[in-house]
């Protein structure tokens, strides 16, 4: 039994340190190995993490005017992960803005909530979240519950009988948080197929030969590009119309703003994405260094984009970096349009910010093919 176990474990061992051997023969997957999951651990977890984002912005509608509502909007400032941008006096107006997408959640203090406190009554404040945006949301109303449920302790109100919340979302116009959550998806899953397409498509031709052979023929320089460009550009629109379809087939997703306008940032989108895809290609020699870079492109983008981390808790240089990112602003137009019925007053910024990018992106993207083509 021995005597065929040893030679066995020998023969494994061998064919072991072949594959590591092989495995780690290519630098840039070896490095990538190491590297990566650290470096994305070090980046989600300062995303997230209790100091390393910037406080989110909240309304206040005080109508008690005590000392005991005084302390409520207190404690929701102390907290370090609320920011209370603006105090109004009108619901509709704590609405509209949320609505608007100018702040994340609406604080209501009832008129009496003093004298209901210390009678023992258990008076009730309303929480309103953004329920366009589940991550954000969670986080405000985790943050803000915290601190009025802390007022009720007996050190701030003895004798309490506590405070109740009555928590309500933006959902109740009507979208659900599974609505909220599809339409994120919308930009992410085109984002990845239209990175992949671009991403492999010069590569894919130098590594067949057939770069060269396109280059013999009477195609310029210029109309390589271009139609180096179409194919993502075409397989993005068709798997944008194909996916918002089976989103509102399947998941009855709202559609409040222009669809027209949601059209043209697709596009917008779209072909920055390409035109960094079409670089990406430019700058390897083979199809496996194109799918791992970018794999490692969507991974970060996905730390950076407000995908899977709300923007407003990266660190300022992260979200700095973000603003580089067209996902992040394609995320925001589709959020603000379909769940918010948002127009182009609401996401200019935005739209500007993937017009810059596109230019940028482009110019990078001809520079560097035009010196791959030579």
């Amino acid at each position: 039994m021995a005597s065929q176990l040893i030679p066995a474990l020998f023969r494994i061992s061998r064919l072991v340190r072949k594959e590591l051997e092989q495995l780690y023969s290519d630098k840039f997957f070896a490095a990538l190995l190491v590297a990566l999951p650290l470096t994305l651990l070090f980046l989600i977890v300062n995303a997230a993490g209790e100091d390393g984002g910037a406080p989110e912005a909240i309304a206040v509608i005080d109508q008690d005017l005590t000392a005991g509502s005084r302390r409520i909007v207190e404690a929701l400032e102390n907290t370090g992960a609320l920011r209370v941008q603006t105090r109004l006096t009108r619901l509709a107006d704590g609405e509209r803005a949320l609505y608007e997408g100018s702040i994340y959640g609406l604080v209501v203090i009832p008129d009496g909530y003093e004298r209901d406190l210390l009678a023992n009554a258990g008076p009730e404040i309303l929480i309103v979240v953004d329920g366009s945006n589940t991550l954000v949301a969670g986080q405000v109303l985790s943050a803000a519950g915290g601190a009025i449920s802390h007022q009720a302790h007996p050190a701030h109100a003895a004798g309490s009988g506590g405070i109740r919340l009555d928590v309500r979302s933006t959902q109740f116009r009507g979208v659900t948080a599974r609505q909220s959550l599809v339409a994120p998806q919308l930009g992410f899953l085109l984002y990845q197929v239209v990175l992949l397409v671009a991403g492999l498509s010069i590569v894919r031709e130098s590594e067949t030969g057939t770069l060269e052979q396109l280059l013999v023929t009477p195609l310029s320089r210029l109309e390589l590009i271009i139609g180096k460009m179409l194919p993502p550009l075409l397989v993005g629109v068709v798997n944008f119309w194909a996916l918002y379809f089976a989103a509102r087939l399947f998941w009855d997703l709202p559609a409040r703003g222009s669809i027209a306008l949601l059209f043209f940032t697709a596009v917008l989108f779209i072909l920055s994405e390409s035109a960094w895809g079409l670089f990406l290609s430019s700058r390897v020699a083979r199809q496996q260094q194109a799918t791992q870079l970018i794999f490692v492109q969507i991974l970060f983008d996905l730390a950076f984009c407000g995908y899977m981390v709300p923007v407003t808790n990266l660190p300022r240089f992260m979200a700095w970096i973000s603003e580089l990112l067209p996902l992040r602003h394609y995320l925001v137009c589709v959020r603000s349009i379909l769940l918010r019925g948002g127009d182009l007053t609401a996401i200019w910024i935005h739209v500007v910010a993937l017009i810059a990018l596109n230019l940028a992106f482009w110019s990078l993207s001809v520079v560097s093919l035009r010196r791959r083509l030579r």
